[in-house]
Order: structure tokens, then sequence, then C-alpha cells
């Protein structure tokens, strides 16, 4: 017979796992899979790095797992309808364009043949992240336009991840429109080629932030986690898969498999991602 604890424990699971469903819901299962990295870098105070051996341990068990990493261009043919999407493709996305990405990722994946989109900071390019908290050690260095062009020849595509890191839903329309244009036009400049792909900074988005993501020319905008239904496919609030500090292998293919525990990945995301709304309101750009 079991114990009136475990019995509680297991109606609260049930509970939760029925909320989760009625607000959020499992993603379409045929829509693409996109993981999301920030920093493949060593000990800092906070989620968002992954240690290189860690990293390279996740990217070899995908790979034997089946998994095969696409890059830009065929991800935007996909979720555009000129091609059938793949269950066990992926786009691999590093937000942020840290300089450890260059230092710790980019050979490992030239190596394994897996192409990565980089979303750029414009504002911070070539220099410290004064965006972030102030927390001991999470100043990060982000590419300089140099270090740009040699990954870019090396067949790393790029995106913008605006101006300035601010949260774009609580900035007024025209300092979207700014940040959001701004960027994609720098990033043009730079590298002689289209910016089709945006990553909402801190994942944070709205109807109306997409809406200026579709007029600004963007073929593709990334979130986290995107309000609404989870089934939802827009092209404008595409989810990804958030990779953090306390993921193995095991819970990445969790959450790429959108069944099962996925529901529980997805709550953990969900949870990391409300923890990220103090970046911008205690970072020194915050909005």
């Amino acid at each position: 017979m079991m114990l009136p604890a475990a019995s509680a424990a297991v109606a609260g699971v049930a509970a939760l796992h029925a909320v989760w469903r009625l607000v959020w819901g499992y993603p379409d299962r045929a829509a693409p899979r996109v993981l999301a990295y920030h920093k493949i870098a060593r000990f800092e105070l906070g989620g968002t790095w992954v240690a290189p051996r860690r990293f390279e341990r996740q990217i070899d068990a995908l790979l034997e797992a089946g998994i095969r990493f696409i890059d830009e261009e065929t991800f935007i043919d996909t979720v555009e309808g000129g091609r059938a999407a793949d269950p066990s493709e992926v786009l691999l996305t590093f937000d942020d364009g840290y300089d450890c990405f260059r230092r710790h990722a980019a050979s490992l994946l030239e190596r394994r043949g897996v192409p990565a989109l980089v979303f750029l900071v414009t504002g911070c390019a070539g220099r410290e992240n004064d965006w972030e908290l102030p927390l001991p050690g999470r100043r990060a260095r982000h590419l300089g336009w140099d270090e740009v062009a040699e990954l870019g020849a090396r067949g790393f595509s790029f995106g913008s991840h605006t101006v300035t890191h601010r949260a774009l839903t609580r900035l007024a329309p025209a300092e979207v429109r700014d940040e959001l244009a701004l960027s994609r036009l720098e990033i043009e400049r730079r590298t002689g080629r289209a910016v089709r792909s945006l990553a909402y900074p801190f994942g944070m988005v709205d109807g109306a932030v997409a809406r200026e993501a579709q007029r600004a020319g963007y073929r593709a905008a990334f979130a986290l986690c995107p309000p609404g239904r989870a089934a939802r496919n827009d092209r404008f609030l595409i989810r990804r898969e958030g990779v953090w500090v306390i993921d193995t292998p095991r819970t990445i293919r969790v959450k790429l498999s959108r069944r099962g525990l996925f529901w529980v990945e997805d709550l953990k995301a969900r949870a990391i991602s409300a923890c990220s709304v103090l970046t911008p309101l205690l970072g020194r750009r915050g909005a």
C-alpha cells in the first residue's frame, strides 16, 4: 500500500503535468529542433556556461545517437516550407557571440563537420559584456570583427542578437526597430553576407516584437520558450532548447524528443528563463 506522503507526491506530479499540458503542452514533433548554447568556458558564477570537455561529450553523444546537425540555410528553408522537417535534424546556435566560441568550440565542431549559427551583439564586438549581471567572473569578451570574418571563412554563420542586448519587450517601439535594423546592417556591412536570423535577448518576445522582427526583414527569429501554446509553429517565435551547466547528454536528448519527460525539461527551462529577467533589471544596461 502506498504511503500517504508518496501518494501526495505522485498526485502533485500528476497535477503539475496536467497544468503544464493545459498551459503549454508538447511542441509539434514535426517542427525542426534547435539547441541554444551560450558560453563554452570554464567555471563562472551562473548557469549559462558549459565546460569544453562536457560540451565535447554532449556533441559526440548526439552524433552517436543519430542526430544530424544542419546549417542555417537548410533550417530556414525548412521553416519556410521549402522542405520537410526531419526529427533527427538539429540546428546548433550560440547566443552572445563570445570569443570562447572561437577558442573552445569552433575547431571541435569543424572536425566533426557540425555547422553552427552564432548570434552577435554588435555594440559589444571585441569587448567585454557590460550588460551581464555584475557577479565575480561573469565578464567575458565578445568576438571582434576580424574574428567574425575568420570564423565566417571557416563556414560558420552569423545572426543578430541586437545592438545592446536589452530586453526588447521593455523598449519603446522605435528603440526595438533600431535594435533590430542597426544590428542587422552592421553585421551585413562587416561580413558582406545577408543576415537572415535573429535571436531575442534573454529569449524575451511578445507579439509586437515578433512583428517588428518580420518587418525588419529577418526570415527567422528565435526565442527560448515562446509565449503561449508550445504546439504553435511560427518562424518568428521559434522555440529553442537551452543547454545549461546542469545538462547531460541524456537531458539534451529528452529536450529534443518532445515526448515523455520532455515536460520536466520544459518546466526547468521556463524556470531558468524566468530567473533571467534579473539580468535586464539589475545589469548595467537593464532597461
